[in-house]
């Protein structure tokens, strides 16, 4: 059987109109193009690797249709996932998508409200986030749409 995914379970997929930002979890839109997830029920398709920049180092928006390299849930590779602030993360825990008026994009350690799991913590146990969007180590070990 042949592999889909590139290298380290990195794919090249359609953006919306919008900056990227390296860790942060995205879904498909109307048009299949990945924007940052809003609800604690999307379907996470993608974890940017990298951000999108311009020459100046500032966050550059897309034209809808532009590809990124995101790595693939359930792809096995322990990757930087942005986080919400005020969590204290263990080692082991499961992470999840987390609420819009947490932090779009965002991920937590807790699955309430229907959450979808993406992977496991590995990073320094009982470390608490300072800001929303702060990277954490987590692998990649839950499929699409986990639970």
């Amino acid at each position: 059987m042949s592999s889909v995914q590139g290298p380290d379970g990195l794919e090249s997929m359609p953006c919306a109109a919008e900056a990227i930002k390296e860790g942060y979890l995205y879904k498909a839109d109307g048009s299949y193009n990945l924007t940052k997830i809003t609800t604690v029920t999307d379907v996470v398709l993608g974890i940017a690797a990298v951000s999108s920049i311009d020459d100046n180092g500032d966050a550059k928006t897309l034209t809808a249709g532009q590809t990124m390299n995101f790595f693939r849930p359930g792809c096995g590779k322990k990757v930087k996932v942005a986080m919400i602030t005020g969590i204290t993360l263990r080692r082991g825990d499961r992470i999840y998508t987390a609420q819009t008026a947490e932090a779009d994009g965002c991920a937590k350690n807790s699955g309430a409200n229907s959450a979808v799991c993406i992977g496991t913590y590995y990073g320094p146990d009982n470390v608490t986030t300072a800001a929303n969007g702060e990277l954490a180590d987590v692998s990649l070990d839950t499929p699409v749409g986990g639970t």
